[in-house]
């Protein structure tokens, strides 16, 4: 089941404040984009419904940004909301994870949530990945309509799961 994006943002920010560590905006966008790639390996089935955007420190998914840019570079201390047209108000994005989904959005926060955020940027513009290829085309600028296909982020992901020897 794919879920809003804005739901897993608020997962690993809660996880990310039981274990104390301070999560970006930058951080997010990415441990979202990891944690994508690899249910799409390993799955089959895209994580989040919402498409991602090469910018140009990596992919982006628009609704997470826009629910957390004014955080800068600090911590972002809120979570993800979006809005209600029944009520014509924001409410929380409030996650409906199962214990394996639960379980696999740990296991993308303890192999990616230790590294800086510039760290993980570097990752999502490895040499032929989605983010480089769709970027290299555009001719390293941001244009409206930069999506990110969920086929590239798979097959990317797959290739680095049987570079890594996983099967």
């Amino acid at each position: 089941m794919s879920h809003d994006a804005r739901e897993i943002a608020n997962f690993f920010l809660d996880h990310a404040d039981s274990r104390g560590v301070p999560m970006t905006i930058m951080s997010l966008l990415k441990l979202i984009y990891f944690a994508h790639g690899w249910h799409l390996a390993r799955c089959g089935q895209p994580l989040v419904k919402s498409r991602f955007e090469a910018w140009q420190h990596g992919p982006v998914v628009r609704s997470v940004y826009e629910c957390f840019q004014g955080a800068g570079d600090r911590p972002i201390q809120d979570r993800a909301t979006r809005f209600d047209p029944l009520t014509a108000t924001s409410l929380p994005a409030d996650y409906e994870l199962d214990a394996e989904e639960r379980a696999f959005l740990r296991q993308i926060f303890d192999a990616y949530a230790h590294l800086h955020a510039f760290r993980l940027s570097d990752l999502t513009h490895e040499p032929g990945s989605p983010w480089d290829q769709l970027w290299n085309e555009a001719g390293g600028s941001t244009s409206p309509g930069m999506r990110i296909t969920d086929e590239s982020i798979r097959d990317h992901f797959m290739r680095r799961h049987h570079l890594q020897g996983e099967h």
